[in-house]
């Protein structure tokens, strides 16, 4: 979509969540404060971004992503999935990780559920 009038603008940005924002500060246990610090931005600012009432420059998305080791379309809401594209990128050079990740993914929602805690408990061992 070519964002050449309002209203395109308009659905474009009606489409962008950052609930993802929300999240994962959450799950690293970081506070909104120490996000806004390391991201060079007030703390209204990105409360400002977590309720939906700003949309986050280039930069900032960049830099928060940065910090927060995620990548873009990740803080966008256009994923679910956090990882950075380097890290993809390894993956795809190592082939076992590959096939292994291949397998995963042609798994069944139910399946992938489990896979991901059984992963999790090797990890808390």
């Amino acid at each position: 979509m070519v964002i050449n009038d309002k209203e395109n603008y308009n659905k474009v940005k009606d489409s962008i969540s950052m609930d993802n924002l929300k999240n994962i500060i959450k799950s690293k246990g970081y506070s909104p404060i120490k996000v806004a610090m390391e991201s060079k931005i007030s703390s209204s600012t990105i409360n400002a971004y977590m309720n939906g009432q700003k949309l986050p420059s280039v930069t900032t998305l960049v830099s928060m992503a940065n910090f927060l080791d995620c990548n873009l379309d990740f803080l966008l809401g256009r994923t679910d999935i956090p990882t950075k594209i380097d890290a993809i990128e390894n993956i795809n050079k190592n082939p076992k990780l590959a096939l292994l990740f291949q397998n995963i993914s042609s798994l069944p929602k139910d399946k992938q559920e489990l896979v991901e805690a059984y992963v999790k408990g090797l990890m808390d061992r």
